[in-house]
C-alpha cells in the first residue's frame, strides 16, 4: 500500500461487512484498518490519525450514534460516513457530525464518491477551521 494513501477506518461489528469495504476501499487505493465497534474504534484512533471513518451504526459496545459524539468531541474535522441498513433515525439531526448517510444496499461508486468528497471537505475544515458539513 503506499504510504501517502488516505487511512480510512472501517467500523461495523459484522465481519463480512468489514471485509467487503475493505477490499472495495483497498481496490480504490486507500490504506484501510478495521474496528469491530466503537470502543475498538476508539483504541485505533487514540494510536493512529485517520482521514476519514466509515461506520455502522448498530453495534454492541459503543454503537455508531456515540461515535459519531465520541469522534466529533476528540478529533472534530475527521469525516464520518454512516453506512447502514437502517434509514437514519429521528435523533440523526443531533448527529450532524456526519458527512452522509449511505442505506445499505448502496452502490460502490456512491460510496467512493462521498469518501473523496469527505476527505477533501474535512481538509478544508481543518485548514480553515470551518464547521460546514455536506449532508447527502
Amino acid at each position: 500500500m503506499d504510504e501517502h494513501a488516505k487511512r480510512i477506518l472501517i467500523v461495523d461489528d459484522q465481519e463480512s461487512n468489514r471485509r467487503l469495504l475493505a477490499d472495495v476501499l483497498a481496490e480504490a487505493r486507500y490504506s484501510v484498518h478495521m474496528a469491530s465497534d466503537g470502543y475498538e474504534a476508539f483504541v485505533h484512533m487514540r494510536r493512529t490519525r485517520y482521514d476519514a471513518i466509515v461506520t455502522d451504526w448498530e453495534m454492541p459496545r459503543v454503537n455508531g450514534q456515540e461515535l459519531v459524539t465520541l469522534v466529533r468531541f476528540l478529533w472534530p474535522y475527521t469525516p464520518i460516513i454512516v453506512v447502514s441498513g437502517q434509514a437514519r433515525p429521528s435523533s440523526y439531526g443531533e448527529h450532524r457530525g456526519t458527512v452522509a448517510w449511505l442505506r445499505k444496499p448502496f452502490a460502490v461508486h456512491d460510496l467512493l464518491d462521498l469518501l473523496d468528497h469527505a476527505i477533501d471537505t474535512g481538509a478544508h475544515r481543518h485548514r480553515d477551521g470551518s464547521a460546514a458539513t455536506a449532508s447527502v
